[in-house]
């Protein structure tokens, strides 16, 4: 809820920014807020997340709350952002986003996988990121049922 009023505000200031500058009605200055190229958002399986433990250069974030992990469990090297501070905690400061999670803040072309339950969430956080400048997003579309099911883990 916090993550849609922060991108809504910031349409919203934007839009007026461009209305100032330019004299046209909002209309038109919504339309070409939502005409950009957002970068496209890929998707990956199972077999391209059960090798990230080996492949550090790239990011696999868990977007579910914390009392669902303790309830599953998590896939190995992921991270836990939930979705509703994904966008605070990637614009957050490099040295703050270490000290929390322990390893370097994504660049803007660092490959980004998200993931959730059934892949939702996650998708809505890899667009979160997209808004933020970040270029090689990913969804695991099956995210923990998929993950889950095939380690033979519980859902």
């Amino acid at each position: 809820m916090l993550m849609r009023q922060c991108l809504m505000t910031l349409r919203v200031a934007r839009s007026q920014m461009l209305v100032q500058s330019t004299g046209k009605p909002q209309s038109h200055i919504m339309q070409r807020l939502y005409s950009s190229n957002p970068p496209a958002i890929g998707i990956v399986d199972y077999d391209v997340v059960k090798k990230l433990a080996s492949e550090p250069q790239k990011l696999l974030i868990d977007v579910r709350e914390p009392e669902e992990l303790r309830e599953t469990g998590q896939i190995p090297a992921s991270i836990n952002i939930p979705l509703g501070v994904v966008s605070q905690e990637l614009a957050a400061s490099e040295q703050l986003f270490k000290s929390k999670y322990g390893r370097e803040k994504p660049k803007p072309d660092t490959e980004i996988i998200f993931h959730c339950k059934i892949g939702k969430r996650s998708l809505k956080a890899a667009e979160a990121a997209a808004a933020l400048g970040y270029k090689n997003l990913k969804n695991y579309e099956g995210s923990w049922l998929d993950w889950a099911e095939r380690e033979g883990l519980p859902k």
